[in-house]
């Protein structure tokens, strides 16, 4: 079961690091000519052809494709992403609330708080998976390679 865990995460890192870069690189090529004019059109339409706008959501691009550089990561380092887990949960926790207690008034659907809540609850799960299979494995194999960290002088 701790191989299947292992596998399910990593493909969910893998696909949530595909969105993010993808979203994230749309963003950053807008202006530059190496985008497809029809997804230019969504970018600007979601800014509200607002070039403030556009340039926050820009912003949030780069952040996005830093998360995706992240996820990628701790694919590789997988050993080591207990915490980066939780703390995307965490995240996916928060982004679920604010779309639930939306600050523009109730939605006349659920249908969008519930779309938001898929990647907390998918997050979610697999951090439950991940502690009921590895438990404190990950915490274990980390502890040997602190210690020679400490003995070597380094914190």
């Amino acid at each position: 079961m701790t191989k299947t865990t292992r596998i399910l995460a990593k493909a969910v890192y893998a696909l949530f690091a595909a969105l993010f870069l993808a979203a994230g690189v749309t963003t950053l090529l807008v202006n530059t000519g190496l985008l497809p004019e029809a997804l230019r059109d969504i970018v600007v339409q979601f800014s509200q052809n607002n070039l403030g706008m556009l340039h926050i959501i820009q912003e949030f691009g780069t952040l996005l494709v830093f998360a995706g550089l992240v996820t990628l990561w701790f694919i590789r380092h997988y050993d080591e992403s207990r915490y980066f887990h939780w703390a995307f949960t965490a995240y996916w926790a928060i982004m679920a609330l604010i779309h639930w207690f939306n600050v523009a008034g109730p939605y006349e659907s659920i249908v969008g708080p519930l779309v938001n809540t898929v990647p907390f609850a998918i997050f979610l799960t697999i951090g439950v998976l991940r502690e009921l299979t590895e438990g404190g494995r990950a915490r274990d194999a980390a502890q040997p390679a602190a210690r020679e960290l400490q003995a070597a002088g380094r914190p």
